[in-house]
């Protein structure tokens, strides 16, 4: 790696451990920590059990969608290899943010052979799919707090449908080049032909395998399972902050509802789109903030919430991903060198 490029990275780490540390520092600023480990201390180990299952779901939920849009081109990819993908997804954004959207197609590339271009295609329409649902829950929770939402954060309804559109066109066009292949490829080719002909050959076959991982987008049979998996997932993580907040007693002290739950997701899913380690910081300031500025949460309870949701998330995803990763890595490291490869 050049000097230059380890340098950029570098400072992108930095800047992303600076913005978690400064969002800690406003989550837990006029909180009492001692008060916040008190509140920890008195969740059950029952919660935690549905916590940590709550969230299994999600991560199975969000594998069935990935599947579906995997099928058309890779149909050998199982239930099993996208839960443990998306793991390993989860794990290393711990330690790098946006480091797992590679890895959990490399995964995928060690386990079952998987072109890269082509699962990293059905990223990125994840990620779409993701922001489109993220925009239609959060135009329900500016329905449900009538005007007091749009009143802490002014414009948000502005942007929130801005974000929409530019999502459903960047959907339909995706679309149009899984349906338009070898035309799209076609208008192209006299941008690669100004490259050099063993590069142009690498990006033409780059942008073919592309494309081939946008097939579940014009097949109709996929768009119900796309459709129900989302909208279910979406409500998997509603579920996550429901059994936090019941946990914790909220509903009896705070007289907090699963609408309440509903607005808290949305908002917390806002924070973890900023690039920090884990979602650390962001997570825990978009959770508590919130709770305490609409629902009169005190802040010490707020943020043992959300540390307990946070924390019970990532140790889940680390104690399946991590292993998983190690499994796999030296997997694929025994079929380069001819040897039988461990079994994950």
């Amino acid at each position: 790696m050049r000097v230059s490029e380890r340098l950029r990275r570098g400072l992108q780490y930095g800047v992303s451990l600076a913005l978690m540390v400064a969002l800690l520092r406003w989550a837990f600023a006029d909180v009492a920590l001692g008060d916040v480990i008190v509140r920890l201390t008195d969740l059950s180990w029952g919660w935690v059990a549905a916590l940590v299952l709550v969230t299994l779901c999600t991560l199975a939920l969000r594998g069935w969608r990935w599947r579906v849009l995997m099928r058309p081109f890779a149909p050998s990819v199982t239930l099993w290899d996208t839960c443990l993908a998306l793991a390993i997804c989860y794990a290393a954004n711990i330690a790098v943010p946006r480091s797992g959207e590679v890895l959990r197609a490399v995964s995928l590339r060690w386990t079952r052979g998987v072109s890269l271009s082509s699962v990293l295609a059905t990223v990125v329409v994840e990620r779409i799919l993701d922001i489109i649902w993220l925009v239609v829950f959060l135009g329900v929770a500016l329905l449900l707090l009538r005007g007091r939402l749009s009143a802490m954060v002014p414009g948000l309804g502005a942007v929130a449908l801005v974000a929409l559109a530019a999502c459903v066109v960047l959907l339909l066009v995706l679309g149009l080049l899984s349906w338009y292949r070898d035309r799209a490829l076609a208008r192209l080719e006299p941008l690669l032909l100004r490259l050099p002909a063993r590069l142009a050959a690498r990006v033409r076959q780059l942008l073919a395998t592309f494309i081939s991982g946008l097939q579940a987008l014009h097949d109709p049979a996929s768009y119900a399972q796309i459709a129900v998996s989302s909208v279910l997932l979406e409500f998997g993580y509603v579920g996550i902050i429901w059994a936090g907040f019941a946990s914790f007693g909220f509903p009896a002290q705070y007289g907090l509802d699963p609408g309440a739950a509903l607005v808290i997701m949305v908002l917390s899913s806002l924070g973890v789109m900023l690039p920090t380690p884990g979602a650390a910081g962001s997570y825990h300031a978009f959770f508590s903030k919130p709770l305490v500025l609409l629902y009169a949460v005190t802040g010490s309870d707020a943020l043992a919430c959300a540390t307990a949701v946070h924390a019970l998330a990532t140790l889940t995803y680390l104690a399946i991903g991590l292993p998983a990763f190690l499994v796999q890595r030296r997997g694929a490291r025994a079929r380069q060198a001819g040897t039988p490869a461990p079994p994950c």
